[in-house]
């Protein structure tokens, strides 16, 4: 089943690279794009094969898990931020972030590339490789670390090599780590959205000290975050 997911990604997105180059317009490309990515999203939950819900979360959490998804993702992206401002990340890896600029003016364009980038991309995603691969694993009694491990492994290696696989690799530990303790697929969605709505952020005209007061603040609250997922679904579990 991830294998058909994965071919069917990457179709949509050679078919819409194809469609930009016959036209020569990245905005055509996006749209094409776009519209594949929500056809397959459509189909994906429409034939129901992930569960579209909050999993462990009992109904009177549900707003506070969303609170602390938001949190958790706009924790992660600040860590991420002001880390890259104080070892300066782009005198260590000058070529990799040139191109990876360039890739995401190139592959993200207009309205269309937002949705894309920021919404549709992540909801597939999480679909795939939460929903589906580390679903799967998990039914199969696989152990939930090797699970997590793998599936964040493949994840990252998607999204490219250097520090980008470093960042996905983590990102996707947390997501994977969170799926296993609430059985949400929702909570990683929110997550990925809010993770890839908030990457443009630049911290670059600040200094050390401000980087290393949000480092710390936002270390701190990621932890609360994911303790908070940690301590609720250990309840839900005593309960039941």
């Amino acid at each position: 089943m991830f294998l058909i997911w994965c071919l069917l990604y990457c179709a949509v997105a050679v078919i819409g690279s194809i469609v930009g180059d016959i036209t020569a317009s990245d905005e055509i490309m996006s749209w094409t794009r776009l519209a594949g990515f929500i056809l397959l999203t459509v189909v994906y939950l429409g034939k129901h094969y992930v569960e579209l819900s909050f999993g462990r979360i009992g109904e009177r959490r549900v707003w506070s898990a969303v609170g602390m998804a938001i949190l958790i993702a706009s924790a992660y992206v600040m860590v991420l931020v002001s880390v890259f401002v104080l070892i300066d990340i782009e005198q260590l890896s000058p070529k990799e972030f040139e191109s990876l600029n360039e890739t995401a003016k190139h592959l993200f364009p207009g309205i269309a590339g937002l949705l894309c980038g920021c919404i549709f991309c992540p909801v597939l995603e999480e679909i795939g490789f939460r929903g589906i691969l580390l679903g799967g694993l998990l039914k199969s009694q696989c152990r939930p670390w090797i699970a997590i491990l793998v599936t964040a492994l493949i994840f990252a290696l998607l999204h490219g090599v250097g520090v980008h696989f470093n960042v996905s690799l983590v990102f996707g530990i947390i997501l994977g780590w969170l799926y296993w303790r609430t059985g949400s697929i929702i909570l990683c969605m929110i997550i990925h959205v809010v993770n890839n709505s908030l990457s443009f952020i630049d911290f670059s005209g600040q200094t050390n000290v401000v980087c290393l007061i949000i480092l710390v603040g936002s270390l701190l609250l990621l932890s609360l975050g994911l303790w908070w997922f940690a301590r609720i679904c250990t309840i839900s579990d005593e309960v039941k």
